[in-house]
């Protein structure tokens, strides 16, 4: 059995899971303070100073370098999907530590996603091959195509929100972002093989910093962040998630395989890794719709918690101004729904945290 599946595989696992463990860390920390506006930099001046922030952003950093270290031995036509288990890690422990459901569209996903990591094993299981690394000519290319198409995508996509055509809008704001996110993962490959070829005695890590790929890596994570942020705040969420999620799975696969010369698998393996990409495909999909589904709950939740015309000052038997019925305190429990519960869900919706990769940043 090859380093890539013994070692890479495993590893890939291991880094998707603590992806998914950091934003919930820091979601923890960041309902402990006053609610911020703008761009949250108030905010983020305060989470330094936080422990548990901290420890949210070095289990980050560590995901990061398991990342780059499985990059280093597996293809990224294997790394790349594996890491989308992040979202699986993510809902698993929401369930748990925030109280939130999940549907039986999101176990499916769930299902569908660990049977496709298992074929895509399966496929790799006699070649496995890290490839050839991007030349500087190739990096540059990405650099402008990437900034071209993200900046096309999102400026189709701001025109689509103001004609208020939502779906047309989340997926240009989704596509502009998945690819963001694609080309920091393949960044990210580059430093992977370079940690390979330093293993080798070929080169020095110092030598990337005369390439573009860390300054490739840091904008695109970037972009990414404030684009899928863009997508999340609109009212198809549930299609810019799942359109990011898989954009930034599966472009990495394709040019691995068409353009860094990395081996396709062949024979039934070759069916079995199409019929691996298919399921974490739909698992990626039905998550994002579960996981889109579950805000949408807290943000009609946090609605409910509103303040009451009692609380703004009307009075006792003062209807409101603006003619809307009364909304329950938060105090008053409703049948089903402790207010305990009730109120750190909506805590917890006002920290606006969504799991997704983007090379050393996965907070949204």
């Amino acid at each position: 059995m090859s380093r890539a599946l013994v070692i890479g595989l495993p590893t890939a696992v291991v880094s998707a899971a603590l992806y998914g463990i950091a934003p919930l860390v820091q979601a923890r920390a960041a309902r402990r303070e006053e609610e911020s506006s703008g761009l949250g930099l108030a905010l983020l001046a305060r989470l330094v100073l936080r422990p548990l922030w901290l420890i949210g952003l070095a289990v980050e950093a560590g995901s990061f370098l398991l990342e780059v270290y499985a990059l280093s031995v597996a293809p990224v036509a294997m790394v790349a999907p594996v890491m989308a288990l992040d979202m699986i890690v993510f809902t698993l422990l929401a369930q748990r530590v925030l109280g939130e459901n999940i549907s039986l569209t999101g176990w499916l996903g769930v299902v569908a996603m660990v049977g496709g990591i298992g074929l895509l094993a399966f496929a790799f299981t006699r070649r496995a091959e890290v490839g050839s690394s991007a030349s500087t000519d190739v990096l540059l290319a990405f650099l402008v195509l990437g900034l071209v198409f993200a900046l096309l995508c999102a400026s189709l996509a701001n025109l689509a929100a103001v004609r208020e055509m939502v779906a047309g809008a989340a997926f240009g704001f989704g596509a502009a972002a998945g690819v963001s996110y694609a080309i920091a993962t393949l960044a990210t490959r580059q430093i992977g093989l370079a940690v390979n070829e330093r293993r080798e005695g070929q080169s020095t890590l110092v030598d990337l910093l005369t390439t573009p790929t860390p300054y490739v890596l840091v904008l695109f994570s970037v972009l990414a962040l404030g684009l899928q942020q863009r997508g999340l705040q609109g009212r198809a969420a549930v299609i810019a998630f799942p359109v990011t999620s898989g954009v930034s799975a599966f472009l990495p696969v394709t040019l691995g395989l068409t353009l860094f010369s990395e081996p396709a698998p062949d024979g039934v393996r070759r069916a079995a890794f199409i019929v691996a990409m298919v399921l974490v495909a739909a698992g990626i999909a039905a998550l994002g719709r579960d996981r889109m589904a579950a805000d949408r709950s807290v943000d009609e939740l946090e609605s409910v918690l509103r303040p009451t015309p009692d609380d703004r000052g009307l009075g006792d038997g003062v209807a409101p101004l603006d003619g809307r019925p009364e909304v329950v305190e938060p105090s008053e429990a409703e049948p089903g729904q402790p207010a305990r519960a009730r109120d750190e869900a909506a805590s917890n919706a006002r920290t606006g945290t969504v799991a997704h990769r983007s090379g050393m940043s996965k907070n949204l």
